[in-house]
């Protein structure tokens, strides 16, 4: 029998979900959902490592949706912006036209790999968008592959991000590669009072040192919101020191030059889940992002391309690099705070 599965024959709160799977991993798409990936599951710890919202379920949303009271977890993308904002004279929606889409889904089986091709032409900006998710065998690693295509007759600035939610718990530990940490005036969560711009990892808060690598217990009730910025490399990830289970985005750093941290351990909405964002651009009031030359843009009928890595490793307590093909470097032994 293969390791490797492909199904397509079963649906998830009414929604139709394509199912990849191979020796040590389980992916739940959800098409008709953004395009939202639901759940990815590494089978020999039974550890599902995206974080799904108990409380709401995910569903065929209407444009203009506000995010925050539909968030159901699991992995989003963002495009063209994040808060609403006007881009070339339109008005676009609440974390953008991405999550709310439903996208065609094409998918492909072989012998040496199962993938889902996922399609949609967002309704204002045009733009055509093609991304590939893939499994191979004996691999604890998904690979993206995202297609932008203009199909308008001008200029178009945009912001992209990747929004996987990260189920965490105090044993779990956040790793960035070394770089600049810079806090948002405008949200500062329960940073507030700390410097605006700092250094990877750590954030002084009055008298206290914050370690941002650490996840507080939820009834500390902490709130983080910044942009890591002037990075070192081109990878972030999330390790359960615990079990020795760590995994990561490896992506390029000519499209994310920075990476975004939103984080409620309790402090939001009673949350626990870190969501790790590498970004085109900062910060998410578009006007600013713009006027400061971090957009993105697209001229008509261009296009551009990337690929990403989500890469999982067993038997690690920390991360130090991420080498391209996704082989997790651990960490010099150090003392967190």
């Amino acid at each position: 029998m293969s390791e490797l599965r492909l199904t397509t024959d079963w649906s998830y709160r009414g929604l139709r979900a394509i199912i990849l799977e191979n020796r040590f991993l389980r992916l739940i798409i959800l098409p008709e959902a953004g395009a939202k990936i639901w759940q990815i599951t590494y089978k020999p710890h039974d550890a599902d490592l995206l974080w799904n919202n108990a409380r709401i379920a995910p569903a065929r949303l209407p444009m203009n949706s506000r995010y925050d009271d539909v968030w159901s977890g699991g992995w989003d993308e963002l495009f063209p912006n994040d808060e609403i904002a006007t881009i070339a004279g339109d008005l676009y929606p609440d974390h953008g036209e991405l999550w709310t889409g439903v996208w065609q889904a094409e998918p492909f089986e072989s012998a040496t790999e199962v993938s889902v091709t996922l399609r949609f032409t967002t309704p204002i900006s045009a733009i055509h968008i093609e991304k590939t998710i893939l499994l191979r065998p004996a691999e604890a690693r998904v690979f993206f592959s995202h297609v932008f295509r203009n199909g308008g007759n001008s200029n178009f600035p945009f912001l992209w991000k990747l929004h996987p939610a990260m189920a965490v718990t105090p044993q779990h530990r956040i790793d960035f590669p070394a770089m600049k940490v810079l806090l948002e005036p405008a949200f500062p969560g329960t940073l507030g009072g700390a410097p605006e711009r700092n250094t990877w990892p750590s954030v002084r808060v009055e008298r206290c040192e914050v370690d941002l690598r650490t996840i507080p217990p939820a009834e500390q009730r902490q709130l983080y919101f910044f942009y890591g910025t002037d990075m070192k490399a081109g990878w972030c990830a999330l390790t359960n020191t615990e079990t020795g289970l760590a995994c990561g985005l490896k992506f390029d750093q000519s499209v994310f030059p920075c990476a975004w941290l939103f984080a409620t351990y309790g402090g939001w909405r009673n949350y626990n889940v870190a969501v790790l964002e590498p970004c085109t651009g900062y910060p998410l009031n578009f006007e600013a992002m713009q006027k400061a030359g971090r957009h993105k843009e697209l001229a008509p009928g261009g296009s551009f391309m990337t690929q990403v890595l989500f890469t999982i490793q067993d038997g690690v307590r920390s991360v130090g690099a991420i080498k391209d093909d996704g082989t997790v470097m651990e960490a010099a032994e150090e003392v967190l705070r």
